[in-house]
């Protein structure tokens, strides 16, 4: 469970967003041994969608990463195409932002960028 601003919120969770469905992935501010874990979460609930219609929104403001974690980040996208119809990103800087880039690159994916979750739900929602 995560701390936010005084609510627990799971580290992956399906929210309803003007009427669509889209999966909240929760990785900000973790630290590597926790981010593997969450990602098999996430994982076994976006497969649970049908093909091409996973709405994803991965926040990974704070994230920190290390070799085996941007190993898992990678294989986590790539299980994950098949279901995936748009995916947004909150918080990919730095070094995120390259390791946010390679996914796209080796997932031939769109994954978009944004500042701010209610950006990345707008656009989420407009798809």
């Amino acid at each position: 469970m995560i701390r936010k601003k005084g609510i627990i919120m799971k580290p992956c969770e399906v929210v309803a967003y003007k009427g669509k469905k889209i999966i909240i992935v929760d990785i900000s501010s973790s630290t590597p041994e926790k981010i593997s874990p969450f990602l098999e979460d996430a994982q076994r609930k976006i497969a649970t969608f049908p093909l091409k219609s996973a709405l994803v929104l991965t926040d990974v403001t704070g994230a920190v990463y290390d070799k085996v974690t941007s190993d898992a980040m990678k294989s986590f996208s790539a299980n994950n195409t098949p279901y995936v119809k748009a995916s947004a990103v909150v918080g990919a800087d730095g070094v995120r932002s390259v390791l946010m880039t390679t996914i796209a690159i080796l997932t031939r994916r769109e994954i978009k960028s944004f500042k701010d979750r209610t950006q990345a739900l707008d656009w989420l929602e407009s798809v």
